[in-house]
């Protein structure tokens, strides 16, 4: 069917379109408002400023397709295929994506505000400054999750998202706002947050092993028995956060703002810790052997039954610390 017969019966009042070969069409800034394309091809189709609000393209194949500045709000595209698909732009609030394929495609500045974004896969999508505030891609299943592999998320707006469980191994989300994400159990290793908002997140049991995170944002975060092994957090600012019981062996805290927080039962050790701030934090039996604690400072901290053993301790400040042993430093 030639763009002009359907647009001619669509005029006319026909909704229903499933199945149709429209491969390469040419709909630009065409109205198609909750229009029925389940199941069609749409590969390399021009959609360029479309107006297909509501639209019913589930299972429908649009990869290649260029759909950028079009809205698709509250459309159903469960289980689409969009690779590699240009969505520069687009419009897709309180979208249906559940099951859907984006690898490799472009949603740079998209708008997929409380988007349902369950088991998508992005894998490589370019997302960078994408607006994604209080979509849900949270896991519910064992080995069914959102996988963001690789993905860039840079400067992306993720306050609120729900992304419990998700795949953001290697991905860019560095400047992301990720303030009050839930991002529990997720999978963030070598992922870049350099500069990230975390502010009052919950990473509880992520692993951020060798993930970087200069300068980031992370006052009020909850990092309970998380994995920052071998991590760059250098500079970060992490006032009053949660982090018990994790695990930051190895990691570069240099110059950390860590004042404040709850460390208690969290591992460090072989960390540099240098010049970080840990003034009035909880480090109650935390573990620091063979860390560096150059001038870092420890005024009025608990480390009661912390171990230090073959810790480098020149020039820290311990003034009105609680020692291991339980006394209280002049």
């Amino acid at each position: 069917m030639q763009a002009s017969e359907l647009i001619e019966k669509y005029t006319k009042g026909e909704r229903q379109f499933s199945g149709l070969n429209l491969a390469n069409v040419n709909l630009v800034s065409a109205d198609l408002i909750e229009i029925v394309l389940e199941e069609a091809n749409l590969q390399g189709g021009k959609l360029l400023f479309s107006y297909l609000n509501r639209a019913k393209l589930s299972r429908a194949n649009l990869g290649d397709a260029d759909l950028s500045g079009a809205s698709l709000n509250q459309a159903d595209l469960g289980s689409a295929n969009l690779r590699q698909a240009e969505l520069h732009g687009t419009s897709l609030v309180g979208t249906n994506l559940q099951d859907t394929d984006f690898t490799l495609a472009k949603l740079i500045d998209a708008n997929l505000l409380g988007a349902d974004l369950r088991r998508a896969d992005l894998r490589g999508a370019i997302l960078k400054g994408a607006c994604l505030r209080g979509a849900n891609l949270r896991q519910e299943k064992k080995n069914e999750f959102t996988n963001l592999q690789g993905a860039d998320l840079s400067f992306a707006d993720l306050r609120g998202a729900l992304m419990k469980g998700v795949n953001l191994c290697q991905a860019d989300l560095r400047g992301a706002n990720l303030q009050d994400a839930n991002l529990t159990g997720a999978n963030l290793k070598l992922a870049n947050l350099c500069g990230a908002n975390l502010t009052g997140a919950i990473l509880t049991e992520v692993d951020l092993t060798g993930s970087e995170m200069i300068a980031a944002n992370l006052q009020n975060i909850n990092l309970v028995r998380a994995n920052l092994s071998r991590s760059e957090l250098t500079k970060i600012d992490a006032q009053g956060a949660l982090l018990a019981h994790a695990v930051m062996t190895q990691a570069n805290l240099t110059q950390a703002n860590l004042s404040h927080t709850r460390l208690n039962h969290a591992n460090l050790g072989r960390a540099n810790l240098s010049y970080a701030n840990l003034r009035e934090s909880d480090l109650v039996e935390t573990f620091f052997a063979r860390a560096n604690l150059l001038g870092a400072n420890l005024n009025q901290a608990n480390l009661t039954r912390a171990e230090l053993v073959g810790a480098n301790l020149t020039g820290v400040n311990f003034q009105g610390a609680t020692m291991p042993d339980g006394r209280i430093h002049d």
